[in-house]
């Protein structure tokens, strides 16, 4: 009888300690890791809770020696074809490079508004090879702050 109930205990702690090391389904999706360095295409990435989109796409990618520079969209994804619809409902956007297994930045960004919700952001420079993100912060009167992020390995 000892012996039995030993048995269905293992195995009742086998499956809890399997399902305690799963992925918590509230948790935030991890973001896609891009390498800088590859395709110059735009990279999307989603703002919540408005659902908006942001578009990353190189002008310069950094390297070691040199400051690196992209174009910045924040708008809607066009229905028919996914490109992007720039809007102008941001009151203020911040640009922040991050390296969150480190705990640190980089050196800020300069961001400069071209067009609706366009902008270039230039002085690019990661200060280390590793996994970063940038960081992408707007405040709009419907939604107050939001913040996504693009993870990109150097």
């Amino acid at each position: 009888m000892f012996g039995k109930s030993l048995k269905v205990f293992g195995i009742l702690l086998l499956c809890i300690s399997f399902t305690g090391c799963a992925k918590a389904r509230y948790a935030a999706p991890e973001p896609e890791t891009r390498v800088v360095g590859g395709a110059s295409r735009a990279e999307a990435f989603r703002f919540t809770p408005s659902g908006d989109q942001a578009w990353l796409s190189w002008e310069q990618k950094p390297t070691d020696e040199e400051y690196g520079s992209f174009i910045l969209k924040i708008g809607r994804a066009n229905f028919a074809d996914g490109s992007p619809l720039p809007l102008d409902t941001a009151v203020g956007v911040e640009v922040v490079l991050w390296m969150p297994a480190m705990g640190h930045g980089s050196n800020p960004v300069a961001l400069e508004k071209i067009d609706i919700g366009t902008y270039r952001v230039s002085e690019v420079f990661f200060t280390m090879p590793g996994d970063w993100e940038i960081r992408v912060r707007r405040t709009t009167e419907a939604y107050g702050v939001e913040e996504t992020a693009l993870a990109i390995r150097i």
